[in-house]
């Protein structure tokens, strides 16, 4: 981090997600580092815990409306606008042949129609200043599909296949992208799935700190890289998963044995 230390001094930098889990350390981070943080949730009662660090402003935004960008967007008409790190996102266990509709748009809305639109908007302003730096947080589970959580897995893997495709169409204009592809991160998202079977291949592998990842995040700012899997063994065991699926069926076994052992010393923690 020596090397982000002066790097973030005074930069303004907007941060979906700050109400907890990763998005809240990044914030936590960023303001220890000196930057100008614009931390972002759906509710500013979930932000409770940034509001004693410096140089933070608290804004409530829902990123699946457009007017809510806007408003908060409309910040940056006179400020420069350094970074957009998009951490928001929900996930639900289940089989498809239990969940509703309403679980579908849940996933997606916030998922990726936020984040598309978020980078949609943000994009401009960084188009006419000619530099800027987006991040988005997909997952492992973008990598390779994750049974028991379909929707989660197929809004992940449209995060990345969308952040692939727009740092080319965006480098042009100096602006750059990374994609961070965690496995699971001790965040309040990772209990809601404790006790779900549906999410025992979640616990398949060991879990990351959330204080990990945003030192991750933070240090592409400054060694920009298109994308990251965390930890890198397991990104490569995912790819090989996806590029060859008749094989991951045979490992499914394998992995749900070591899911629901993982599972279970999670909950007795």
């Amino acid at each position: 981090m020596n090397k982000n230390q002066d790097y973030f001094v005074n930069k303004n930098i907007i941060v979906t997600g700050a109400g907890g889990g990763i998005g809240l350390e990044i914030c936590k981070l960023l303001s220890d580092l000196g930057a100008n943080v614009y931390a972002t949730d759906i509710s500013l009662d979930t932000m409770n815990a940034l509001k004693k660090n410096q140089n933070v402003h608290l804004d409530k935004l829902d990123v699946r409306l457009e007017t809510s960008w806007n408003n908060l967007l409309k910040k940056f008409q006179k400020i420069q606008l350094d970074g957009l790190i998009q951490c928001a996102g929900v996930l639900r266990p289940g089989y498809v042949y239990n969940f509703s509709p309403k679980d579908i748009d849940f996933h997606f809305d916030i998922n990726l129609k936020g984040l598309v639109l978020g980078s949609n908007l943000a994009s401009k302003i960084f188009k006419k200043q000619n530099f800027g730096h987006i991040v988005h947080i997909a997952s492992l589970a973008g990598l390779a599909p994750i049974p028991g959580m379909s929707l989660y897995s197929a809004s992940k893997f449209a995060v990345r296949a969308f952040s692939l495709a727009i740092a080319q169409e965006l480098k042009q204009f100096g602006i750059t992208v990374s994609v961070v592809c965690p496995d699971a991160v001790r965040t309040p998202m990772l209990d809601l799935q404790k006790d779900k079977i549906e999410a025992a291949l979640t616990f398949s592998g060991s879990t990351l700190s959330p204080e990990y990842v945003a030192k991750v995040v933070l240090s592409t700012f400054t060694n920009t890289k298109l994308e990251i899997a965390l930890p890198y063994y397991r990104g490569v065991l995912a790819k090989f998963g996806n590029n060859f699926p008749g094989f991951s069926s045979f490992l499914y076994s394998l992995m749900i044995k070591l899911g629901l052992s993982g599972q279970k010393k999670y909950q007795i923690r």
